[in-house]
């Protein structure tokens, strides 16, 4: 029997994102932040798409969930995954920035966003729930 416990918790959920074989990311999406949209988005995964960039600020994926706006803000930090209403896309933070539009903070990247800056739109990103 393994020594490590793993406490299961309703209200952070560890996910990771992987392309092809290796792992880029770690994360947490945190409920309380906006839990119809993580609600929601969790009916969807795992969730895959071709990365794409917006300038050096994010990157993202595009998803087929059609969610409203919940909890909105416009500035955010390194590390912040949001939420687009506007396109249904589930965005990265690389770095500190304020943006034009609104966009529900759902989480925070737990691991180093290095994996991150070196993804272009031939990358295909798989978000998925980690299991204990």
């Amino acid at each position: 029997m393994s020594s490590e416990n793993h406490f299961v918790s309703v209200s952070r959920i560890d996910i990771k994102g992987i392309v092809g074989s290796k792992e880029v990311l770690k994360g947490q999406l945190i409920r309380h932040l906006a839990p119809l949209t993580i609600s929601q988005l969790l009916r969807l995964f795992p969730l895959h798409g071709t990365v794409h960039s917006y300038v050096d600020v994010f990157c993202y994926i595009q998803t087929q969930a059609n969610i409203g706006h919940e909890k909105p803000r416009k500035k955010f930090s390194k590390g912040d995954i949001t939420f687009m209403s506007s396109n249904g896309s589930l965005c990265f933070f690389l770095k500190d920035a304020n943006v034009s539009y609104s966009m529900n903070v759902i989480g925070k990247i737990t691991s180093t966003i290095e994996g991150l800056n070196n993804l272009g739109p031939k990358d295909v990103l798989t978000i998925k729930t980690v299991v204990f």
